[in-house]
């Protein structure tokens, strides 16, 4: 299951480089909604693009954590 705890720890620098890494932030950094949501963990939604991208994005965290 994701956690707050587990979607702070999928910012970290092991994603870098990654390709959803970087489309997430592509859009994040664009969208007032995202942002928003990204400063208020739980407390906002991202946007419907956003959080297709920010799903992508911890599936291939998790994906990155397993291989070790």
């Amino acid at each position: 299951a994701i956690t707050w705890a587990s979607i702070d720890m999928a910012t970290s620098a092991s994603t870098v480089g990654l390709p959803e890494d970087k489309s997430y932030l592509l859009h994040h950094f664009h969208c007032n909604t995202c942002i928003s949501a990204g400063a208020t963990p739980g407390k906002q939604a991202r946007c419907a693009d956003g959080l297709r991208l920010w799903n992508l994005y911890l599936r291939a965290y998790q994906a990155q954590q397993r291989k070790g």
